[in-house]
C-alpha cells in the first residue's frame, strides 16, 4: 500500500487479499492530506477485515434470507433457505471469507452424490448469487463462486400428458373444480401459483386475453407482465365460471369460502387422481404446463412464440421443447440439394 503523485492529485495504491491491485484518488493536492486520507483508510479497511472475518455463514445466512423476502419469491426464498441450510450441514459455520474453491468443489462433490447433478446446479446458483450480494455488502473482496464453474445440467425431457393420457386423467376427477383448474392450467399454460393468483380483472373477455401480472399479493417468476390469448375452449370455461365473481369471489379458483389454495393440497391431489387413473408417476402438476408447450410444439408452433406464451426469459428454456418438432428439422434441411443425375 503506498501513495503516489499522478499529475496534482496523491492516489493510493494496493492490492487486495485476491491479488488484484486498487487505485484510489485521495482528491488531495497536498502529502499531508494524502497521508491523513491512508491512515483513515487503513484503520477503517483493519476494522472491516476484522468485522468481516468474525462474520459466520450462520449470521449471514439469517441476513440474507431477510434480503431474500423483500425481493424473491415464496418458492425462490424456500430453495435459497435450504441452499443454505445443506451448505451449512455439510461445510460448517466457518467465517464467511474462509470459504474457497475447495469448499465449494467439496460440497458440489457431496451433493451430485446425495441428490443429483441438477441439485448441485440449482444450489451453485442460489449460493453463488448469496455471495454476490455479500460483495455488495463489503463482507468479502470476491465472490468465490466465480472461480468454481457451475455444473452442467443434463438436457431432460420433461414428461407431458398424451391426450389420450388427459382425458382418462380428467375421467377420474371427482370434483368439477379441480377439473376446471387442470383444464385451464393445460389450456393456458399457466404455472400453479399464477393460476391460484388469477383474478377475474386479469381476464378481459371482449378482447379474449389473460394479463399474468405483479399484485400486492402476487409476484411473477420473471417479474414481468405477460399477455397470454384465450383459447376458444378456455374462454367457454371461464365464461361458465363467471357467476362466480357474482358471488363474491376475487380470484378464478378459491376454496367456498373465497380463500386462496394451497400449493401443496393441489399437488396432493393431482397425485392421488394420477393413481386412480393409472398413469405415469412421474407427472405432476407442473406436467400440464409442459403439456400445453409440447402440444403446441407437435403442431409446428415456433419455438419463439412458444417462449412468449410461457413467460420464459431466455429462448434456451424453451428449447427442450424443439425435440418434438422433427418435420420442421426435415423441411429445413430438404431446402438444399445437390444434383446426382
Amino acid at each position: 500500500m503506498f501513495l503516489s503523485k499522478v499529475g496534482d492529485i496523491y492516489y493510493l495504491f494496493f492490492t487486495d487479499e485476491s491479488g488484484i491491485r486498487h487505485k484510489v484518488t485521495t482528491k488531495c493536492r497536498n502529502k499531508s492530506g494524502a497521508l491523513e486520507f491512508l491512515n483513515n483508510f487503513r484503520r477503517e479497511r483493519y476494522e472491516k477485515r476484522k468485522r468481516t472475518r468474525a462474520l459466520k455463514l450462520s449470521d449471514f445466512t439469517q441476513e440474507f434470507v431477510e434480503y431474500s423476502k423483500g425481493v424473491h419469491s415464496i418458492k425462490t426464498q424456500k430453495t435459497n433457505l435450504t441452499a443454505f441450510k445443506e451448505f451449512l450441514r455439510i461445510e460448517g459455520d466457518m467465517s464467511l471469507h474462509s470459504f474457497g474453491i475447495k469448499e465449494i468443489e467439496h460440497f458440489l462433490g457431496i451433493k451430485k452424490r446425495e441428490a443429483s447433478e441438477w441439485t448441485a446446479r440449482k444450489y451453485y446458483g442460489c449460493l453463488a448469487a448469496a455471495f454476490e450480494k455479500a460483495v455488495q455488502w463489503d463482507y468479502i473482496e470476491e465472490n468465490p463462486f466465480r472461480r468454481v464453474k457451475k455444473p452442467k445440467g443434463r438436457e431432460i425431457i420433461p414428461a407431458f400428458f398424451t391426450k389420450g393420457d388427459f382425458s382418462l386423467f380428467l375421467s377420474v376427477i371427482d370434483k368439477q373444480e379441480f377439473k376446471d383448474l387442470c383444464i385451464t392450467a393445460l389450456l393456458s399454460g399457466l404455472r400453479l401459483a399464477e393460476l391460484i393468483s388469477l383474478r377475474w380483472i386479469d381476464i378481459d373477455f371482449t378482447t379474449k386475453v389473460i394479463v399474468v401480472c405483479n399484485s400486492d399479493s402476487f409476484t411473477t417468476k420473471s417479474r414481468k407482465n405477460r399477455v397470454v390469448p384465450l383459447n376458444e375452449e378456455l374462454f367457454k370455461l371461464l365464461k361458465e365460471r363467471e357467476e362466480r365473481k357474482e358471488k363474491g369471489f376475487s380470484t378464478v379458483f378459491c376454496n367456498q369460502y373465497g380463500e386462496k389454495l394451497k400449493e401443496h393440497t393441489i399437488s396432493h391431489q393431482f397425485k392421488k387422481y394420477l393413481r386412480k387413473a393409472g398413469l405415469n408417476e412421474k407427472l405432476h402438476f407442473h406436467s400440464l404446463r409442459h403439456s400445453f408447450a409440447s402440444w403446441l410444439a407437435q403442431n409446428g408452433t415456433s419455438i419463439y412464440v412458444i417462449k412468449d406464451l410461457l413467460g420464459h426469459s431466455d429462448v434456451k428454456t424453451t428449447q427442450i421443447y424443439s425435440h418434438l418438432q422433427p418435420e420442421n428439422l426435415h423441411v429445413e434441411v430438404n431446402k438444399i440439394s445437390i444434383n446426382l443425375n
